[in-house]
């Protein structure tokens, strides 16, 4: 493939929104997207430049053949979707190495990966789209991709054809819903070329995991190692732990694993490629920066940090190594919030305004370090750094002014304050609120978001799991109430009946998507997920509630922290 591109010129979109819409999905974050309504001539292609067309272009225009057929020779990657089923000329047949042959009608489709291509790598084995379907059949010089069964028989239903420095990948299908086909979105990036390679390990090969801050049965530490363990491409091979309790509970439950006493020596590792900080948030900054320092790439808890001079240092250490710095920010994949963020950007609540969000209860605070404020860096940085990252993720940018204020009225055995409430102001008067309290006998919705068309509320639905047994009789188990997906409902203002209700679907789940991000960026180029910059805004509203919530300043400018 060529190199990375930066700019992608699309033609042959104007009656299919949905492809449009999709082709902003895939490439957003890793290249500039240009529409256009003819095709460019010679001169308006740039070296290493992506040309994409849909089902709208001419391919009967020999100029248009003659300018894109000397793109792709001189280097630019070249992407056709949905191509006719007919009425596709010997010479682009010639350059894509596929014949299309029969069209089907728009419906629900699954795809097969075939071969061992980068392009299809790390994909699920199967996966579905819907839209209209053009079987292909395939050039001896052209490698199938997908195939789809039709009538009990599999049919190529996309290739790529290889140049000396450049590609064609010919899609047949043309989407027309974005909902259920991401895994297509993920072949159109890398059949652009707008993935970066910018590290050493081939795809094939398996990148050593270590985890600093073991932790207890079922903490953090475990939960990564379980994670890593489930992803392919994720090798766990060692874990530190001062404790040696907990490193002997490490090597029983992952036997294959090294169980260090310290950090230097999980740093001396050449086998870790990848530390994961799930130390307590105190020591997050210090020993990402040390890791970095090693030349680990590193994946820290939330919080990154405590502060933006942090944020910044850690940034700028990531940067100058050249190696990949990240955090588990994984509730971005939460199936509520994923479901909210895609009706939000269908304008289904209009333009947001004001989003209210609240985790907590009325029950004892954990005894852990947790709620020791000199450790955690206070309440707000717990459940705050998720939250708070889901308010900015729906806004698109950061408040300019926080306030917080807080209670200590109840639990006198710790230090974290018992309840929290941020309030965020951006510039343009829309607002936020995050509230945390373990002194809320009954419970606020998680989620209250109003926009200028429609209002949407989450509810919490706590899960109990209720057992007969002999001899102890009826038990109840009731997990966090956090941890279930919440009940989402969505009213909305039609000027002809008033207001509309209904119930909003879950996202898809998405297992573990945090940390196949992870591996895929570095074995394969993807985009980074969650980027230590998006992180740093997070950091510094965290910084200025807590410095408002305990000096009693009204509001803290961001810019002041």
């Amino acid at each position: 493939m060529s190199q990375v591109s930066k700019r992608v010129i699309a033609v042959g979109f104007t009656s299919h929104s949905t492809a449009a819409n999709l082709l902003c999905q895939a490439l957003s974050g890793s290249a500039e997207i240009s529409f256009l309504e003819s095709a460019p001539s010679h001169d308006e292609i740039g070296k290493g430049e992506t040309i994409i067309l849909g089902r709208d272009f001419d391919f009967e225009s020999e100029s248009s053949f003659e300018a894109i057929s000397r793109a792709v020779h001189n280097g630019s990657n070249l992407v056709i979707v949905g191509p006719p089923g007919a009425g596709f000329p010997p010479a682009w047949q010639r350059l894509s190495g596929v014949t299309p042959f029969e069209a089907k009608h728009e419906g629900e489709w699954f795809f097969k990966v075939l071969g061992s291509s980068r392009l299809t790598q790390r994909l699920p084995g199967e996966f579905a789209g819907v839209g209209a379907l053009t079987l292909l059949k395939v050039h001896d010089d052209c490698e199938p991709l997908l195939a789809t069964s039709v009538a009990f028989r599999d049919h190529p239903t996309a290739a790529v054809k290889t140049f000396s420095s450049s590609a064609v990948c010919t899609i047949g299908l043309n989407p027309a819903s974005a909902r259920i086909s991401e895994d297509l979105a993920l072949v159109i990036r890398r059949a652009a070329g707008t993935s970066s390679r910018n590290y050493s390990k081939n795809s094939a090969e398996t990148l050593g995991v270590g985890i600093v801050g073991y932790g207890t049965h079922g903490g953090m530490g475990y939960y990564h190692g379980k994670a890593v363990s489930e992803t392919a491409g994720l090798n766990l091979v060692a874990v530190v732990d001062n404790d040696a309790n907990r490193r002997k509970a490490a090597e029983q439950e992952f036997p294959d694993v090294h169980a260090y006493r310290t950090l230097e020596e999980l740093a001396e590792d050449g086998d870790v490629d990848i530390a994961i900080v799930a130390t307590p948030p105190i020591s997050h900054a210090e020993i990402s920066l040390a890791l970095l320092g090693a030349g680990k790439h590193v994946i820290s808890e939330k919080p990154m940090c405590l502060t933006t001079n942090e944020a910044k240092a850690l940034i700028t250490k990531a940067k100058a190594e050249d190696l990949m710095l990240s955090v588990n920010q994984n509730r971005r994949w939460d199936r509520d919030f994923r479901a909210i963020a895609k009706a939000a950007s269908a304008g289904k609540l209009g333009k947001l305004f004001n989003i209210e969000t609240f985790v907590g209860g009325f029950e004892h605070p954990c005894r852990a370090w947790h709620s020791e404020e000199s450790v955690s860096g206070g309440a707000v940085f717990d459940w705050g750094s998720h939250h708070i990252d889901q308010i900015v993720q729906l806004y698109g940018s950061n408040p300019v002014m926080v306030s917080a204020t807080q209670h200590k009225r109840v639990w006198h055995d710790v230090t974290n304050v018992d309840q929290i409430r941020v309030h965020m102001l951006w510039h343009d008067g829309r607002e936020a609120e995050f509230f945390q309290s373990d002194i809320a006998a009954l419970r606020k919705p998680k989620y209250f978001i109003q926009g200028t068309s429609g209002t949407l509320i989450g509810i919490y639905r706590p899960i109990v799991e209720e057992t007969v047994s002999l001899p102890f009789g009826y038990e109840a188990r009731e997990y966090h109430h956090a941890e279930a997906p919440a009940t989402l409902k969505l009213s909305r203002y039609e000027s002809d009946c008033g207001l509309i209700e209904e119930s909003l679907p879950l996202a898809k789940a998405q297992h573990l998507a945090f940390h196949r991000n992870v591996a895929d960026h570095l074995l394969l180029g993807e985009p980074l997920a969650v980027e230590p910059e998006s992180v740093a805004g997070v950091i510094a509203i965290l910084q200025a509630a807590q410095i408002s919530g305990t000096t009693g300043s009204h509001y803290v400018s961001l810019s002041e922290v």
